[in-house]
């Protein structure tokens, strides 16, 4: 009862008052009263070469699918420990590439659940289907306008194909009467800032929302490799030559927050394809970073090993933890700071930077 009282009371609050809390006492908050979002891999893919992505490189399919019935399994147990919460069917990965995830949809309303998808939505099999699970968020991520723009960030993508599937979702959306809250969320570089208007005007046109905030470097192991000179020259010269958000000097930009708690064992709970718990959504190596399976590890267990495990010491040490989540962040005025003046730096177009943001760039 409590937690209901208090979600509703957090939803009234605006945000300049919430950034006043101390994060500590925002901490305790969240552990004791408000549910984790659920962030889960329905798919174990992608079907682009995103080079600011890890399912881009070689390592980009994990394989398999979630089968419908494991994820009723693990349904049933996230609304017993975290009830009327947010089951977002993404992280790394592609969700409309499963054939079920209408199915998904449904069976997360089912349990008095939300459900959230994130799409770069080259793939829609059946808009109308989709629009009939109705889900309560879609985002549609992209980088460009035109072909040319769009495929330098998101590699083996058809911009032209999303632009017709944004059409074609928008027509099911208002056919069915969905009351889905869709929103185009555009990856800001310093090569693509010339087209963030025509794709705005775009959206808009279709009765989306739009917001647009800076690309950046994930994940975080892969962030490390690059400040300690582990990545691929071939990594190097993409993250050097189009990211406004320079990744240098944003990790120096975290020094006086590195003592801060990472929000994520809090807030987020990140499972895969196969119903493993992952360490959290800012990793990718589920080889380093596989907690254990949902299903068979008691929540508590799931806690003690995620405020444990030793690699959230190395990720805070270089402030890495405050980089993967600096939406919302004080953190935030720095980073438009720094990617203003690499913008003014190598002569693009800064004044097209005031666009609102949204919270999540995956």
């Amino acid at each position: 009862m409590f937690r209901r009282l208090l979600r509703q009371i957090s939803l009234r609050v605006p945000r300049s008052l919430k950034d006043r809390i101390p994060l500590r006492i925002k901490e305790v908050l969240r552990q004791q009263y408000l549910p984790r979002t659920i962030v889960i891999d329905i798919v174990g893919s992608c079907n682009l070469a995103c080079p600011s992505c890890p399912s881009g490189g070689q390592n980009k399919n994990r394989g398999g699918r979630m089968s419908l019935e494991l994820f009723h399994r693990i349904l049933a147990k996230i609304a017993r420990e975290n009830p009327g919460t947010t089951v977002s069917l993404f992280n790394w990965t592609e969700p409309l590439l499963h054939p079920q995830v209408p199915e998904f949809i449904e069976a997360v309303r089912a349990f008095g659940l939300k459900s959230r998808i994130s799409t770069h939505l080259n793939t829609l099999q059946d808009p109308r289907r989709l629009a009939q699970s109705n889900p309560d968020a879609i985002t549609i991520s992209l980088s460009g306008f035109t072909q040319e723009i769009y495929a330098v960030g998101h590699a083996d993508g058809d911009i032209e194909t999303v632009k017709e599937n944004m059409c074609r979702l928008s027509n099911a959306l208002r056919e069915a009467g969905a009351t889905s809250e869709v929103t185009v969320y555009y990856h800001k570089y310093l090569h693509n800032l010339s087209e963030v208007d025509k794709m705005s005007e775009y959206a808009k046109s279709l009765s989306f929302k739009f917001g647009a905030s800076w690309a950046y470097y994930m994940p975080v192991e892969r962030v490390q490799d690059y400040i300690e000179g582990r990545l691929p020259e071939s990594d190097v010269a993409f993250v050097e030559e189009r990211f406004a958000l320079n990744i240098r000097r944003s990790v120096a930009a975290t020094e006086p927050y590195r003592t801060e708690p990472c929000a994520f064992p809090s807030t987020l709970l990140t499972l895969d394809c196969r119903g493993d718990v992952q360490l959290c959504c800012a990793v990718y190596d589920a080889q380093r970073f596989t907690i254990g399976s949902y299903l068979d590890t008691p929540l508590e267990v799931i806690e003690r090993k995620l405020q444990s495990h030793p690699y959230c010491q190395e990720c805070a040490r270089h402030g890495l933890h405050v980089y993967a989540s600096w939406h919302g962040h004080p953190i935030n005025a720095e980073y438009e700071k720094i990617a203003t003046e690499e913008c003014e730096r190598k002569a693009v177009l800064p004044h097209l930077v005031k666009i609102e943001p949204v919270l999540r760039q995956r």
